[in-house]
């Protein structure tokens, strides 16, 4: 636990973070009250943040080594197995199941096009042909990649050896942001992180739902 000392009513600023669980049931929770003197009263506003903004600050974005994914499959990919409704995108998926494992051991991961900066994406298990459903990702802000420096970030980030993957854009087009994702087999993505955007280029995605893990389509 930690303090930073705060001017006017609140008098002092704690904050605290742990890491829950471990393996593939994970996650990071960070803790902060203020305690400040009213009138000679003493008063805590306890507030709990998982995985939010505030948790940033304590706990750093998770790197693909912290979940490796063993021995990566060098056999041949099986035929996706697709629903109904995934067969509007089926000539993308079976082309991309057809290439090496690119994430977290056994899977890849088809991606398409669905407009300017945008792409929807599957994964998919190359040893059983299980396909985990993706959402759609568009670019971050113009406004906020304007005041930043060196290389654009990609809008997603994944590899063969590990089990994580990162997503740095606005999934669903809302609540534009930083995503780490765990790849749980039998389950899809799980996700064990977040940290947004600051709220002048979010001020209008806020209330959106974001998408806290992908259901398993068989």
């Amino acid at each position: 636990m930690r303090s930073l000392a705060q001017q006017g009513p609140f008098q002092k600023l704690s904050v605290g973070y742990t890491v829950k669980g471990s393996g593939n049931k994970c996650c990071v929770v960070v803790s902060y009250r203020y305690d400040c003197a009213v009138r000679r009263l003493n008063c805590v506003v306890p507030v709990i943040k998982s995985l939010g903004l505030l948790a940033q600050a304590a706990a750093p974005r998770p790197t693909f080594e912290s979940f490796p994914a063993g021995q990566i499959y060098q056999g041949v990919p099986a035929l996706p197995k697709l629903t109904e409704d995934q067969r509007t995108f089926r000539t993308m998926i079976r082309r991309g199941a057809k290439t090496q494992v690119k994430f977290a051991g056994h899977f890849t991961v088809p991606a398409w096009g669905c407009g300017t900066e945008c792409n929807d994406f599957a994964i998919v298990d190359s040893i059983n042909g299980k396909v985990y459903d993706g959402f759609v990702i568009t670019e971050l802000p113009g406004a906020w990649e304007e005041k930043q420096s060196g290389d654009p970030l990609q809008r997603m980030e994944f590899h063969p050896n590990s089990r994580l993957l990162k997503i740095n854009g606005c999934p669903n087009e809302t609540n534009c942001g930083f995503y780490d994702y765990l790849m749980i087999d039998g389950e899809g993505l799980k996700l064990i992180r977040k940290e947004l955007l600051p709220k002048e280029f979010n001020s209008e995605r806020q209330d959106a739902r974001v998408p806290h893990s992908s259901p398993v389509l068989a």
